[in-house]
């Protein structure tokens, strides 16, 4: 009995030491001083800019207005927005401010199925690259112009810095945190070390013949993940702008975050499953970046292993104590790493007030594996607009 709790437990560490190792040499790397300069464009590109709305009556019209404000010529860009199940005086609105308006008829909404209806809807029309935003989203406006200058130095795809639009309860603060930690992390972290930044789902620019070549081949619910694994096979950097900001509205609340990471992590086991059968190519290659982020696609979300490691850890108390003090080290460089990834401004009360809901948190995540089949096949909606409160459970 004692020799197989030994084995399991020596199974056990292997990834968890893999992926806290991971976390703690990239978040030393966002720690690292890197200036990213580019110069000034001599040519103003065309851009085709996408919303991809569903039922987002509440925050869209703003979100267009925003937009609208950049220092960039109003004719070197086009905004398109998918209008799905969305009402009619909304669309008559964004019509009057501009945008043009396309309404799918089609049966197996997602995300991907909206950005090809809005490519299809532009066909005949020239663009240089093509600009990806959620409804929500709020951009300052040399938005355009700082994706232009990098656009124009010959990078092909590019990741502005996300960050949290609103924290107005507990759980979009938290949820803000965590966004700044993976920017730390898999953005700017792997851009500060020379490997490409990970897309984030909006705030991103694709050079178009590149993005209408590979996006009729995306249908899944995680299109930015797909995205990612054929940039990676055509040997494209994706490159990190962390001074170029895109505000994105939080979850408000534990079910809708559970709903959230359920349509992520399925999409992350999806793409996780379809590199992995990639992995001698991968080698024959060298693509190590492809193989950075089959590591990367491999962890459980953070949450879930700051809960799972303390409860294993006392499992191994009850039953081999002597195994628990290397699992405490573990556990500790990760809490280092951690700490290295939270941005200074975190540093403050109402982060270690709202680190008490952390629990919770780690319940609603728990639920999100129960859905995770529906997560590959069926659209999940995050609500926007709206305050919502916390539950309790």
């Amino acid at each position: 009995m004692e020799f197989v709790l030994h084995m399991i437990e020596g199974i056990f560490f292997i990834p968890f030491l893999i992926w806290i190792i991971y976390f703690l040499v990239f978040s030393i790397g966002y720690r690292m001083p890197r200036n990213q300069e580019f110069k000034q464009a001599s040519t103003q590109h065309r851009f085709l800019v996408i919303f991809p709305a569903y039922k987002e009556d509440a925050v869209i019209v703003e979100s267009i207005r925003s937009f609208l404000k950049q220092d960039y010529p109003h004719h070197l860009y086009k905004i398109v927005v998918v209008a799905d199940n969305m009402q009619e005086d909304t669309n008559e609105a964004l019509r009057t401010w501009g945008a043009t308006v396309v309404i799918p008829t089609y049966k197996n909404r997602s995300k991907a199925a909206a950005l090809n209806l809005a490519i299809t809807s532009t066909q005949g029309q020239e663009f240089d690259a093509v600009v990806i935003l959620d409804a929500d989203n709020l951009v300052f406006p040399d938005f355009l112009d700082q994706f232009n200058r990098v656009f124009s130095s010959g990078c092909k795809a590019i990741q502005a810095h996300r960050i949290a639009k609103n924290e107005n309860t507990d759980t979009a603060y938290l949820d803000g945190i965590s966004e700044e930690i993976n920017n730390s992390i898999f953005r700017k972290g792997h851009a500060n070390l020379g490997l490409p930044a990970a897309l984030t789902g909006s705030g991103m620019l694709f050079e178009m013949n590149w993005f209408k070549r590979i996006m009729p081949k995306i249908s899944s619910m995680g299109e930015d993940k797909e995205l990612e694994y054929h940039l990676l096979l055509d040997g494209i950097f994706t490159w990190y702008l962390e001074d170029v900001y895109v505000l994105d509205e939080k979850v408000q609340n534990r079910r809708d975050l559970s709903n959230q990471r359920k349509r992520w992590i399925a999409a992350q086991i999806d793409t996780f499953l379809l590199t992995f059968g990639e992995l001698n190519t991968i080698f024959r290659t060298r693509n190590w970046s492809m193989l950075d982020k089959l590591v990367q696609w491999s962890i459980p979300p953070r949450i879930i292993l700051l809960g799972i490691i303390p409860i294993w850890v006392f499992i191994l108390y009850i039953l081999a104590p002597i195994l628990m003090y290397k699992w405490l080290v573990l556990y500790l460089l990760f809490l280092i790493a951690l700490c290295l990834a939270v941005p200074n401004r975190f540093y403050n009360k109402r982060t270690l007030i709202s680190f008490l809901k952390l629990p919770f948190i780690f319940i609603a995540i728990m639920r999100s594996f129960m859905g995770i089949k529906s997560g590959r096949s069926t659209f999940v909606h995050t609500p926007h607009g709206e305050k919502k409160e916390d539950y309790s459970n």
